[in-house]
């Protein structure tokens, strides 16, 4: 008989092959909206794991993911990394510093306004009639942009539930991007808040690696088709799954939260 019971770390055999699927899943979404943790994380939690190791996973299988959908875009030709290196560096700090204190600090509040945050996201892209996927500003405030990103990149290490979301409306409504190009920006944003989160949780040794690699895999085949996706259909796939995700994960959360 095949055994399901505990194979590593007190966890059986199908919540591997259960989160497998969800990181595919979810690489498939956060690749062209950004908010594969909706998918991922309530997931971890709920197979039982500590929440500093559910995170610390989850932070490792995001990094593979959004680094194989920006590889993607790069490919086409959408990112220039001169134009966006001082964003990446910004996620690479602060994501760090982000990451270092939420081992110390208490989540709950953040945890409450979190939802409301996404609703505004999500209200956002809905109601706006001036996005597309043509840019908008050819001189934005970049003292705003930088701003915002420094607070986006210290959520994304901090947290990280929506950062992908989060991002790409600075990227648009503050960064003046059309839509398609601020999803290849923010997914290399992402990738840089994430590297540096995943970084510190391993030299931390908060690392479960036989789950992390499976769901790692998982990542990458799910990025690799929502990349190919959203390259090809553009903003009309990619708003109203911007809209759905943003809404979905605000009433997930409002549901955990408050009831």
């Amino acid at each position: 008989m095949f055994d399901t019971t505990y194979i590593y770390n007190g966890m059986e055999i199908y919540w591997y092959i259960v989160l497998f699927m969800a990181s595919t899943i979810g690489g498939i979404v956060g690749s062209m909206s950004g908010g594969a943790g909706m998918i991922t994380m309530p997931i971890l939690l709920l197979s039982g794991l500590n929440p500093i190791i559910a995170l610390a996973v989850n932070k490792l299988q995001a990094c593979v993911g959004s680094f194989t959908s920006a590889a993607h875009y790069y490919k086409q030709g959408l990112v220039d990394m001169r134009q966006g290196r001082i964003l990446m560096i910004i996620g690479v700090t602060f994501g760090a510093l982000g990451t270092a204190t939420v081992q110390y600090i208490e989540l709950s509040l953040l945890s409450k306004i979190l939802p409301f945050a996404m609703i505004i996201v999500c209200a956002y892209f809905l109601f706006s009639k001036n996005i597309s996927d043509e840019d908008k500003a050819k001189n934005p405030n970049k003292i705003i942009l930088y701003i915002t990103m420094v607070l986006a990149g210290f959520y994304g290490g901090l947290l990280g539930v929506g950062i992908g979301s989060f991002i790409l409306a600075i990227l648009v409504s503050i960064g003046g991007y059309g839509l398609s190009k601020a999803v290849a920006y923010s997914r290399w944003i992402v990738f840089s808040v994430n590297l540096a989160s995943a970084c510190i949780f391993i030299i931390s040794g908060n690392i479960l690696w036989a789950l992390g690699i499976i769901m790692c895999i998982g990542q990458v085949i799910g990025a690799s088709i929502g990349a190919k996706l959203a390259i090809k259909h553009g903003a009309k796939i990619i708003r109203p799954l911007i809209v759905g995700t943003s809404f979905i994960l605000s009433l997930q959360l409002i549901i955990k939260e408050f009831f």
